[in-house]
């Protein structure tokens, strides 16, 4: 089985919310077979960022990365999570 990389950027609910601890709280909610591979923050406005995740998953996975959104916005401290990218790996 082929797995995909995940670009999900996940949007802070406020500028005070340490992204770092935010990576990890979605990082342990991820299913059996998801690992995050990479974290970046991408500015937004007036000091305000957003967390980029580069999660690993299994392409074929019920849902897709509907998945991912859903575990992500669920997460407190998080206003909304979207899917920017996905690619495969391997052949």
């Amino acid at each position: 089985m082929t797995d995909v990389l995940v670009v999900l950027k996940v949007y802070p609910d406020s500028d005070e919310i340490d992204l770092d601890q935010l990576a990890n709280t979605i990082g342990g909610k991820l299913p059996e077979g998801y690992s995050v591979m990479r974290k970046d923050t991408e500015p937004i406005a007036f000091g305000l960022k957003a967390l980029v995740l580069y999660i690993k998953m299994p392409e074929q996975t019920e849902g897709g990365t509907d998945t991912l959104e859903e575990i992500a916005s669920n997460v407190e401290g998080v206003s909304h999570a979207e899917v920017v990218g996905v690619t495969r790996l391997g052949f």
